[in-house]
């Protein structure tokens, strides 16, 4: 082995020398097939030539010394011409070899970037190893979290759990202390009323003694009357005899008595709403079956979509597509504008007074419902949050509460006191309208089914099955029985006690006009009006199914809605046209 020298010029030589070396190993290796073939063929050559000298018949026989020339210029012919196909094949053979040598040259530069390829291959297999186990390590730590996290909401879940049943505890108190407190108002109201009739009856009863003691006493014929006319006499004897009663009730007696009668209505006016809404069994009301309209007036500046009497029956409130809704006083028989309550971005849906009647809820078409005081006629509270329009909102009675349903398919109950959603019901399909009784809410759908929910549970309870879309619902004031309309154009009564189907109403020429057509009970729950697409108003008798009346050439465009007051002497109807018709039975 040289020892190494420090020139550069023989560094260079060396490391030229052995790359040759190199190259002669490896090109040696490869043509070694080659080369042991062209040797073979050179030593068939020579075997053939020798043959040939022996077995050539032109050639003298081996006894003559020297062949002649003409047989030594044949042979040199025929080895030139051997010699150059050899030679022709050893020049085809160097191209074949130089054409080997420049695919190899290629193949070698092909692999060389192949093997560059690789490499970054295999930097990128790694940097995928590595960024695999890191998102290992990541989607343990994850795991970890999520179980954390899961655990944490089991834990809560249950205590979701306790909570709910101690506030079902709580309310179901509450309930019973309001129905206790409820009896102790009615018990003691009936006391006073009792202490408020026994002093007039005990003053009566004295009277009539007198009188009749006075009438007893015999008169003398001897008694003279004073002079003047009788007549005056009489007049001023009875003019003094009332100033004398009237000088003396109007004292502490008179004070005694207006301050009881006015605690009496005071007392009857604040617990009429409780009376009628909360506890509608014991409310009675004298249904007359309207006859003609009393009253009609152009109600709004378009379509008017839905109409409800207040719970005093005093006050009726529409609600139409000019995004207003608007409070009518009856007066003598006729709808006197009182109010406009504005606030809705687009057409009102529905309208609810709350059992007070100081509230109002109206759902719109801008995916909201609205409520209103109306004490000052202000806006109180906007209930926005579904996706789609609000085709009904509720009262829910005894809580201060309210039920929404949509277009989206959900059902919202707010609490009117923050006010916000407390609960949303996942429907599986579109919300036409709704009724609430405690902690049951009744829906209607555009799939033909009616849905009852618990909304302590949250969920579905039971469903029933109609033979089309559910128009509106409608529930009586003692809640046990649901009225429903469908586009098949039937009214369907439903016992909510039992659960089952009590009467289907149906009538020549009825059909419903719209999705929102509505349909009503009368306050004692023994009719059933709904207007038809013509404009005209049908009612029916619930218990037999029998159609009592049909009061057409009022309305010239399909009833949207009908509102019966709740003291059953007024019937207010709407139509597409603007119009609102009050009827009455005379």
């Amino acid at each position: 082995t040289p020892s190494p020298c420090p020139c550069p010029a023989a560094r260079w030589r060396a490391h030229i020398c052995r790359q040759l070396r190199r190259r002669d190993r490896e090109q040696k290796q490869r043509f070694k097939t080659i080369i042991n073939a062209y040797n073979q063929l050179l030593e068939k050559s020579n075997f053939l030539h020798h043959w040939r000298e022996k077995c050539d018949p032109y050639l003298h026989p081996v006894s003559s010394p020297l062949p002649d020339a003409e047989t030594t210029e044949r042979i040199q012919l025929r080895y030139q011409e051997q010699l150059s196909k050899m030679q022709l094949t050893n020049g085809e053979l160097a191209q074949t070899v130089w054409e080997l040598n420049k695919k190899q040259r290629g193949k070698e530069t092909e692999l060389q970037d192949s093997h560059s390829r690789l490499e970054g291959v295999y930097q990128r297999l790694d940097t995928a190893k590595e960024e695999e186990r890191r998102l290992r390590a990541q989607v343990l730590r994850l795991e970890e979290a999520n179980l954390a996290v899961k655990e944490e909401y089991d834990r809560l879940q249950l205590r979701h759990h306790a909570l709910e049943q101690q506030l079902r505890s709580l309310q179901q108190e509450t309930d019973e202390q309001i129905q206790n407190l409820m009896q102790l108002k009615s018990a003691a109201a009936q006391r006073e009323n009792l202490q408020i009739e026994k002093s007039p009856r005990s003053d009566h009863s004295k009277l009539l003694e007198d009188l009749a003691t006075v009438s007893s006493l015999p008169i003398p014929d001897n008694m003279e009357f004073p002079a003047g006319p009788p007549e005056e006499a009489r007049w001023d004897d009875s003019r003094r005899l009332k100033e004398h009663r009237s000088a003396s009730f109007s004292n502490s007696s008179q004070h005694k008595f207006l301050k009881s009668v006015r605690g009496i209505f005071r007392m009857r006016s604040s617990a009429s709403c409780s009376a009628i809404d909360c506890t509608p069994s014991g409310f009675f009301a004298f249904t007359r079956i309207p006859a003609q309209v009393r009253h009609s007036v152009t109600a709004h500046d378009g379509e008017v979509n839905t109409v409800k009497f207040s719970p005093n029956s005093k006050i009726v409130a529409t609600g139409g597509s000019d995004r207003k809704v608007k409070l009518w006083e009856i007066v003598g028989g006729t709808l006197q504008i009182q109010k406009t309550l504005e606030g809705s971005n687009d057409g009102v849906t529905s309208i609810e007074f709350d059992p007070s009647g100081l509230h109002l809820l109206a759902g719109s078409y801008d995916n909201s419902a609205r409520l209103w005081n109306l004490k000052d006629c202000e806006l109180k509270h906007t209930l926005s949050g579904h996706g789609a329009k609000v085709t009904a909102a509720k009262f829910k009675f005894h809580l201060q509460e309210a039920v929404t349903g949509s277009h989206d398919r959900t059902l919202k109950i707010w609490d009117l006191n923050k006010p916000a959603c407390v609960k949303s019901l996942q429907a599986p399909s579109r919300c036409s309208d709704l009724v609430c009784s405690n902690y049951l809410v009744i829906s209607g759908h555009f799939d033909k089914k009616i849905r009852l929910w618990d909304t302590r549970l949250g969920m579905q309870t039971d469903a029933m099955a109609l033979l089309d879309r559910v128009t509106s619902l409608d529930i009586s004031l003692d809640r046990s029985q649901l009225l429903s309309c469908s586009r098949d154009d039937t009214l369907t009564v439903t016992d909510l006690r039992m659960n089952r189907l009590r009467q289907q109403l149906r009538a020549e020429g009825f059909k419903c006009g719209a999705d929102w057509t509505k349909a009503i009970f009368s306050p004692d729950g023994n009719y059933a009006a709904a207007g038809s697409y013509d404009g005209s108003l049908y009612l029916w008798e619930v218990l037999t199914g029998s159609l009592v009346t049909s009061l057409s050439s009022q309305h010239r465009s399909s009833i949207n809605g009908v509102s019966w007051s709740l003291s059953g002497e007024y019937v207010v109807s709407v139509d597409r046209t603007k119009t609102a018709n009050l009827w009455t039975d005379y």
